[in-house]
């Protein structure tokens, strides 16, 4: 691609700590670095937890819309004054608006979505007339009018491709790549002097997709047995108070720690003896890749998607979808079989630059 053409712009809806919002924030910053014009388009900055993150080679532009409804108008006018050639969406919603956008504004740019979740099980589950019916059926109708549409793993494309007939051709897979600092830290690492702590690590927004009650559950089952072991949630999200209820309940509130939104994850992997995840659905856990790459081992149920594509016998434990027995028992073992410098090497294919590589190689 000619140098003169090496121009990309990221939209998202905000930074506020979610998992794409660091993989948005991490591939610009990378294509910044290896020469790209790079811009970052958000439409606010309320709750901005990754803002500091963003390389000063990026270009951040804010709209200044609460709501992706309410932005027509900005995108609009943002796509009529600054000549886009390249647009990578991290939204749905956006996506959509972007797609709408450019047909009524006669725009040519290339517009490439990045598939952030499951598609069918988060339509299943969606709540609300808004999201049920509205903002689903124009995803429906009108997502897939983006030129590509990149899955973070190949269980996500088959899910879009079995749910709207995409061509496998229009729909890449593309790895998470590892949060960068993760990874500039692993690779500082001595991997005999990390000291494990006694606990269990969970990590990720406090809502029903994540499911952490499971987790608390599980360890309350082997609490008994090992009473110096603790289990540290850290997020924060709308059923703080329901987990911190279901502590009680299994009589345990004295040893599960509720962490809060951490912008530093780092020492939290490192101490850990496992990492727990217990997600109904996902997209591709990026909590899973940053502890592998951090010499930490995985515990997750089977879920779509994702997890049986980074899971294996050098780095942790593929727990039937849903069983809590499972869960006691994969707990239970974690200690055993698993090195620190074995679990790391499992994360290569996670790489930053495998991923920059074939954003690259999309985007040409």
């Amino acid at each position: 691609m000619d140098v003169n053409n090496r121009e990309v712009t990221f939209f998202i809806t905000a930074l506020e700590g979610g998992g794409a919002e660091a993989v948005c924030v991490n591939v610009a910053n990378g294509l910044a670095e290896r020469g790209w014009n790079v811009t970052l388009v958000v439409l606010h900055l309320n709750k901005a937890a990754y803002l500091d993150r963003i390389s000063p080679l990026v270009r951040l532009n804010v709209l200044e819309v609460e709501y992706v409804r309410h932005a027509f108008f900005a995108l609009h006018s943002y796509l009529r004054r600054n000549g886009v050639k390249n647009a990578v969406v991290f939204n749905y919603e956006l996506t959509v608006m972007l797609v709408m956008v450019r047909a009524v504004g006669f725009y040519k740019f290339r517009l490439i979505a990045r598939n952030i979740n499951t598609l069918s099980e988060a339509r299943k589950r969606s709540k609300g007339f808004w999201r049920k019916h509205v903002v689903s059926r124009l995803i429906d109708t009108f997502y897939c009018k983006a030129d590509f549409i990149v899955n973070q793993c190949k269980g996500m494309q088959r899910d879009l491709v079995e749910l709207y007939g995409v061509d496998e051709s229009k729909a890449p897979v593309i790895y998470n790549p590892v949060n960068q600092r993760v990874e500039e830290i692993s690779r500082s690492l001595k991997w005999n002097d990390i000291e494990k702590q006694d606990y269990f690590l969970c990590v990720g927004r406090l809502d029903q997709q994540k499911a952490f009650h499971y987790a608390i559950e599980a360890f309350a089952a082997i609490a008994h047995d090992f009473p110096d072991m603790r289990l540290k949630i850290v997020g924060r999200g709308v059923l703080e108070s329901y987990l911190k209820e279901v502590a009680r309940d299994f009589g345990i509130q004295d040893r599960v720690d509720f962490e809060s939104f951490q912008n530093d994850i780092v020492p939290f992997y490192l101490g850990a003896k496992a990492t727990v995840l217990t997600s109904l659905y996902e997209g591709f856990p990026n909590v899973l890749i940053e502890s592998i790459t951090l010499g930490t081992p995985v515990i997750a149920f089977d879920c779509k998607s994702g997890p049986n594509e980074i899971i294996n016998n050098d780095n942790g434990i593929l727990v039937e979808y849903l069983s809590t027995e499972g869960l006691v028992s994969a707990m239970r073992l974690i200690n055993s079989g698993f090195t620190a410098e074995q679990v790391h090497a499992s994360a290569a294919p996670f790489e930053m630059r495998r991923a920059l590589d074939a954003y690259e190689k999309l985007l040409s």
